[in-house]
C-alpha cells in the first residue's frame, strides 16, 4: 500500500516496477533453490495396463501422444512404455533405441508410463482399478487439454471411445471423461486459446485425491519435499483443488497469485502438465479414512516419478520428512529409489540421465 501513496510520475513508476520485479525474481530464485536443492523434477505418472498394444495405440491415435521409449525387462516379467505430448515438429529418436534411452530421464516433458506385466493381457479375470470406485478410490484421472471439448468428444466417440461423462452431462458442463482400454478415466479440459498451441491435444494433468491438503502440499512443495510449486488453487463448498508444477526459477518469478483468475488462465495455456491434488473437505479429520494407493489389490495406478541430480541426498531428505522407503529391484540399485507420500501413494526417484540397461 506504500507504493500507492508515492508520486505517480512515469519515471518513478517505472523504477518501482523494475525494483519490484527484481525483488520478486530474487525471492523466487531463493525460494526455488531452498525448496528444491536436489534438482527434483516431476517426470512421469505410471499406470499399469492390461494390453500394451491397445493402450499405446489408444494414446497415440486418440490424443496424439508419441511413444518416446520402451524397456523390456524379462527378469522382472514386465515391459514399460513411455508416452509424451510432443510439439509439432519436435524430433525424437526411435523408442527403444540407445538414443531414446539417453534422453528419457532428462526429458523436459512430463510423460505417462504404462507398465505391462507379461501375461496380463490373457488373464480374463484381471481388472485394474481406475481409482474412482469405492472402496478403492485414490488416483482420479489423466487429463488432456484441447481447444474444443465438445468437438473432440464427438470425434472420439465416433472413433469408438467410450465415455463416463460427455460435456453436457452432469453438473460440470464443458468437461468430459472418457475411458482408456484399461478402464482409467481420461478427462478432456478446454485449453486457453492464448497459449497459441496448434496441436489438437496435450497432456495436461494427473489427478490424485488427498486426505489432508496441508500435509500433501508440504510434501510436494515444501522444504525437503518434491520441489514442486503451487500454481493454482480453486475452492468449492465441499472440495478444493490444488495444481502443482515443476518449474524453473525463471518460471516461478513470473507466476500470478495461485488464487487469482490469472493463475487459472495461465494453467489453461501451459504446455507443462500439472499435478492436481483434490481434497474433499472433512477427510482430514477422520482417523479411519484412507485412499487406495493402487499398489495393493486391486492394483492400478503405480507411482509419480521424479528425476533428481542427487539420488542419495534427495532420498535422505525425504526420509527426514517421514516418508517411508519401499524397496526397488536390485537391478535399479544406484539409479532409482521409491518412497510413500502422506497418503501412501508411491513416489519414485530416478537419477537424472540414468539408463536402465
Amino acid at each position: 500500500m506504500l507504493f500507492s501513496r508515492l508520486p505517480a510520475t512515469s519515471v518513478l513508476a517505472g523504477n518501482l516496477a523494475s525494483l519490484r520485479a527484481a525483488t520478486l525474481r530474487e525471492t523466487a530464485t531463493m525460494s526455488a533453490s531452498d525448496s528444491n536443492p536436489y534438482g527434483m523434477k516431476w517426470h512421469r505418472s505410471m499406470l499399469r495396463c492390461k494390453d500394451p498394444i491397445a493402450s499405446v495405440k489408444y494414446y497415440e491415435e486418440r490424443y496424439g501422444m508419441k511413444l518416446v521409449d520402451v524397456y523390456h525387462t524379462p527378469s522382472l516379467g514386465k515391459s514399460n512404455y513411455y508416452l509424451a505430448s510432443l510439439r509439432d515438429g519436435e524430433a525424437w529418436p526411435e523408442a527403444g533405441s540407445a538414443e531414446a534411452h539417453e534422453r528419457l530421464f532428462d526429458m523436459q516433458h512430463s510423460c505417462v508410463e504404462l507398465e505391462h506385466e507379461h501375461g496380463a493381457e490373457s488373464d480374463p479375470d484381471l481388472v485394474y482399478s481406475s481409482g474412482n470406485d469405492e472402496p478403492h478410490r485414490g488416483f482420479g484421472h489423466l487429463a488432456f487439454l484441447t481447444a474444443d471439448v465438445y468437438k473432440a468428444s464427438e470425434e472420439l466417440e465416433m472413433a469408438g471411445v467410450s465415455f463416463k461423462k460427455k460435456p453436457d452431462e452432469g453438473r460440470m458442463k464443458g468437461l468430459a471423461f472418457a475411458y482408456d482400454p484399461s478402464g482409467y478415466w481420461v478427462e478432456l479440459v478446454k485449453r486457453n486459446a492464448e497459449g497459441g498451441h496448434q496441436e489438437k491435444f496435450n497432456l495436461g494433468q494427473t489427478m490424485l485425491r488427498v486426505k489432508d491438503a496441508e500435509k500433501s502440499l508440504e510434501f510436494y512443495t515444501g522444504k525437503g519435499g518434491m520441489g514442486m510449486t503451487k500454481v493454482c488453487e480453486l475452492h468449492f463448498d465441499s472440495f478444493s483443488l490444488y495444481f502443482l508444477q515443476s518449474l524453473s526459477s525463471e518460471e516461478i518469478s513470473s507466476l500470478p497469485a495461485p488464487d487469482s483468475p490469472d493463475a487459472y488462465c495461465r494453467m489453461g495455456r501451459s504446455w507443462k502438465p500439472v499435478l492436481e491434488l483434490t481434497h474433499n473437505h472433512g477427510t482430514e479429520g477422520d482417523p479411519t479414512f484412507s485412499y487406495h494407493n493402487g499398489n495393493t489389490n486391486p492394483k492400478g495406478f503405480g507411482f509419480l516419478g521424479f528425476i533428481v541430480d542427487d539420488l542419495d541426498g534427495a532420498s535422505e531428505c525425504l526420509k527426514q520428512t517421514g516418508a517411508q522407503e519401499i524397496g526397488e529391484p536390485a537391478i535399479f540399485e544406484g539409479k532409482m529409489r521409491r518412497f510413500t507420500d502422506p497418503d501412501g501413494y508411491h513416489v519414485q526417484l530416478a537419477l537424472r540421465k540414468t539408463i536402465l540397461e
